[in-house]
């Protein structure tokens, strides 16, 4: 249980440290849950999984530690989702601050649920391969419920994620829950979404997300959880019929090449490699009126 003390990490220090990402991600999916999705409980499940993984993340300061300590505890002691949820979002917001608008959702229906399974992934990866195996069932239970809400989402993408709903729901074991949803998640994230291609700065936006998950993942010690949510990002745009050639091909031989060589650690690293070229170089940023790059375009990489 929470002490009333609170620490002191100093004033220039931010309190989550690597952990940033992952809890931003993680509110934003829980916004939706809560919101799009209408279930709040859903949406508690997220943050607190979020949390949990959270509080494993070496760099995470005091501060942060304590009161997402705190915020998990009082949210237990809820009974009223509302009440649960609000419990979580104060302690999480408490550390983040504001925070600058994400990128917008694909329009379609189908790339749009992607997306969202794709943030999911992001956090129940992770969250799986350090050993919370229910808390990763829940975000993908939740997440697949808020989908399902997407209007026109394609039938044979619903059928899929109804089906691993219906298989988990009957399974009681977390860990082969998780894997009856993550089995339903990567048969959607394999559809090709068809119409418009998607714009390059969606596409970079995507793998910043990615990385901005999977490399705290890392630095916790969590190579395969890293792994995981890189190559689920990069399985997404390769089978995806929006995104160029000029992007599938080098994500193609880097899944390809990872899947040959032994060690976990080498596979991260040949896919960090190859995102960071996307980011940097091999997509080419968005045109203004004039044809001029567009001098706002930032470098999303960073160190794994």
């Amino acid at each position: 249980m929470a002490s009333d003390d609170e620490p002191d990490d100093g004033d220039d220090l931010d309190p989550v440290g690597p952990a940033r990402p992952l809890l931003v991600a993680a509110a934003r999916l829980a916004d939706r849950i809560a919101g799009v999705g209408g279930d709040p409980d859903g949406a508690a499940d997220v943050l607190a999984c979020a949390a949990r993984l959270t509080r494993k993340v070496r760099g995470l300061g005091e501060v942060a530690d304590f009161r997402l300590d705190r915020a998990l505890d009082e949210a237990e002691n809820e009974t009223a989702p509302k009440d649960r949820l609000a419990a979580l979002r104060d302690g999480i917001d408490s550390l983040l601050g504001e925070v600058e608008e994400g990128e917008e959702l694909p329009a379609e229906p189908l790339p749009q649920a992607q997306t969202l399974i794709g943030m999911a992934i992001g956090i129940g990866a992770p969250a799986y391969n350090t050993g919370d195996k229910q808390g990763c069932y829940e975000v993908y239970a939740a997440t697949a419920g808020m989908v399902l809400g997407i209007p026109e989402l394609p039938e044979e993408a619903a059928a899929k994620l109804r089906d691993g709903l219906e298989k988990s729901d009957a399974l009681d074991d977390p860990e082969a829950q998780a894997w009856a949803m993550r089995h339903a998640f990567d048969a959607v994230g394999e559809m090709g979404p068809g119409g418009a291609g998607l714009a390059p700065r969606e596409v970079k936006a995507y793998l910043a997300m990615a990385v901005g998950v999977g490399a705290p993942a890392f630095n916790l010690g969590d190579h395969r959880g890293c792994y995981e949510v890189y190559a689920a990002a990069a399985r997404l745009l390769v089978n995806s019929q929006a995104v160029p050639d000029a992007v599938k091909d080098p994500l193609r031989a880097a899944l390809e090449k990872a899947s040959t060589i032994p060690g976990v650690t080498r596979q991260v690293l040949v896919l960090r490699e190859a995102f960071d070229a996307l980011l940097t170089d091999s997509v080419e940023p968005d045109k203004d009126e004039d044809g001029k790059g567009d001098p706002d375009a930032k470098d999303d990489g960073g160190g794994t």
